[in-house]
């Protein structure tokens, strides 16, 4: 019994050497054939296509960047502001700072310009006070949709309203300023405005019932 184990180990052996140096197991066939090999002679793409997408969508990235950068008002745009402070200034008798944009941020001189134009067309106006200097925002968009509204019951046509966040967020001064200019086309004329305004004025009225404490 022994001795026919022994025959049969040894077959065994024979086999495993014989298929061992049959080219079934020889090194090239072996690396084609294993997980590792195929991997690593497919990795070496994968990095430079990927690397390849990033770098198109950062070139198109850049591309949106550069259009959506806010270009510089062209000279018919200007005009059209600087025609907004001559008629704000000239109508309230006031001085607006250089930075028109931020002084009507807060609709305070808008809602002051409807009533000029018709007067209690904004019956409540928040207005700073000393003890609270700046308006909420909060606060601010009210008087800015009063403004809107005011306008809209005066005759404003919807086309010419701007929205409020171009006067919140300071970005559409020329859509502001072809507001105003649709609403002052509807004031009467200057000696009657006068003339209301001297013998009834709404703005301080206004200014002592909405001050904000």
């Amino acid at each position: 019994m022994s001795s026919t184990l022994c025959l049969i180990s040894s077959s065994l052996c024979l086999i495993s050497s014989s298929l061992y140096d049959s080219g079934l197991f020889k090194g090239e066939d072996r690396t084609a054939l294993s997980p590792t090999g195929s991997q690593s002679a497919v990795s070496p793409c994968r990095p430079e296509s990927f690397l390849h997408r990033v770098g198109h969508r950062e070139d198109r990235r850049t591309d949106c960047v550069s259009e959506s950068k806010p270009s510089t008002l062209d000279e018919e745009e200007a005009e059209g502001v600087e025609q907004l402070r001559k008629n704000i200034e000239s109508r309230l008798k006031v001085a607006l700072p250089t930075d028109l944009g931020s002084a009507l941020t807060d609709g305070v001189v808008l809602c002051h310009l409807a009533n000029h134009v018709r007067p209690r067309s904004v019956s409540s106006i928040h207005v700073p006070s000393p003890a609270v200097p700046k308006l909420t925002m909060a606060k601010c968009r009210r008087n800015v949709e009063n403004f809107l509204e005011a306008c809209r019951r005066i005759g404003v046509p919807p086309s010419d309203l701007c929205l409020p966040l171009h006067i919140l967020e300071e970005k559409g001064l020329p859509l502001v300023a072809g507001t105003v200019s649709a609403l002052l086309q509807l004031a009467p004329p200057r000696h009657s405005v006068s003339t209301a305004t001297t013998a009834t004025p709404p703005s301080k009225q206004t200014l002592s019932v909405s001050e904000d404490l």
